[in-house]
Order: C-alpha cells, then structure tokens, then sequence
C-alpha cells in the first residue's frame, strides 16, 4: 500500500480538532454548573419565602373559615389573637382577627353583616411581611 506524506498530517490536524472541541464542551460544562450554583441560594430564599407565604394564607384561611362556622348572634365585635400552631413555624409569626360591624358607607340598609379581618405577619430575612383576608359575614349567610 501507497503510503502519501499529507495523510500523515491530516490524522494529526483531526485528533487535535476533537481534543478541541472536546475541551469546548467541558468549558460550557463548566460553565453551566458555575451559573447554577451561583444561583442556588437566590432559588432557596425564594422557595422559603414562597412556603412562607403559602402558609401564612393557609392560616389566615382557616381563622376565616372557623369565624364562618359560628352563628352570627355569636359572632361578637372584638380583636383576638390567631392561636393557630402552624403560626410558629413562620419566623417571629404572629396574627390577629378583628371581628367589627359593618361599616354604615357600606350597609346602607341597615344589614345584619360583620366585617372579619384576619392579619398574618412575619419576617422575611429583615422585611416585615404580612397577609390580610377580609370577609362579610351576614345573618342567614353562607353556613349561618
């Protein structure tokens, strides 16, 4: 077999390309998981704030549902504090319900409706967050 001098060179110049390209792909390789690491701790903050978040809805919902549950000839004019145990699991968490008539600009006929305003707050790092749910409850309402 006839053996050409360039045939030797083009071997050569070919595995020198693949070692190239090779290295391209781990510098890209690299590259990618640097962004994703430096982007991690961003990721978790938000997904804490998000559970937060979540939570403190959770509460402020059931303090709504429960105020829901009494009679409104119960249901008197007062501001309580949330008792619910989910609540210290939020960091410095804490709420109140605030159980008021109805304001006459809004029941001009003199209803039989109670304004309930139930507040969740926390910390998030050095913020201050919060949830507010308000809701009427009338009498011969919704479970009444």
């Amino acid at each position: 077999m006839v053996s050409f001098p360039w045939e030797k060179s083009i071997k050569i110049n070919s595995s020198r390309g693949v070692t190239l390209i090779e290295l391209l792909l781990v510098v890209a390789v690299i590259g990618v998981a640097v962004f994703l690491m430096a982007n991690l701790p961003n990721a978790m903050g938000l997904v804490n704030k998000s559970r937060h978040l979540s939570l403190a809805k959770e509460i402020a919902a059931k303090e709504i549902e429960d105020k829901r549950n009494i009679s409104y000839i119960n249901l008197v004019p007062d501001t309580t504090e949330i008792i619910d145990s989910r609540i210290s699991l939020l960091p410095s968490g804490n709420g109140q319900v605030v159980v008021a008539d109805c304001d006459p600009l809004i029941c001009t006929n003199l209803e039989n409706i109670k304004q309930v305003a139930v507040t969740v707050q926390w910390k998030e790092g050095s913020k201050d967050q919060q949830v507010s749910l308000k809701t009427f409850i009338g009498e011969g309402g919704i479970n009444q």
